[in-house]
């Protein structure tokens, strides 16, 4: 498990680390799956094509690797930190693409959340969007589950950070 401490400020404490549901990755981890898959059931008629067929079998086993390793890394790189203190968001939209958003819970003005389609009501997981004060951008915290009991913690940790408890 990552250790998710170097990116807290003195005093603060880790609340819940949330990672994208593991329903949301079901489409491309059967699409990698049947790359992997696909060259051993083919795999005396790609033999047969001799040199071709041998590249052919290790180009779609890799490109099947390669789809695993990126939807490892875009389930370990997308994570929200819900701190005592603020939210951190860390957004993996590719292998090279990372982006960090943090919002103190003084500027949360809004939690909102929201539950899409049959495969998320089935799935019980969807998005919270947090509307941050002096920000023209919502922090959207995207394919989680129970989005709803997250938006409830939210707002309780914001009412008592309000309250200086």
């Amino acid at each position: 498990m990552t250790n998710y401490s170097k990116h807290l400020k003195n005093n603060e404490e880790l609340v819940k680390v949330i990672h994208r549901h593991s329903l949301s990755f079901f489409r491309p981890a059967l699409g990698a799956l049947i790359l992997i898959i696909l060259p051993f059931f083919l795999m005396f008629l790609l033999f047969r094509w001799q040199e071709t067929g041998l590249v052919l079998f290790f180009i779609l086993l890799i490109i099947g690797l390669i789809a695993i390793i990126r939807i490892a890394v875009l389930w370990s790189g997308n994570v929200f930190l819900i701190t005592n203190q603020r939210l951190i968001l860390f957004k993996q939209a590719g292998l090279f693409d990372k982006v960090v958003l943090e919002a103190d819970f003084e500027d949360v003005l809004d939690v909102a959340f929201r539950i899409k389609g049959f495969w998320q009501t089935v799935g019980r997981y969807g998005s919270l969007r947090i509307q941050i004060l002096d920000s023209d951008n919502n922090m959207i915290v995207s394919k989680i589950s129970q989005p709803a009991q997250i938006q409830q913690l939210l707002l309780e940790l914001k009412k008592k950070i309000g309250s200086g408890d």
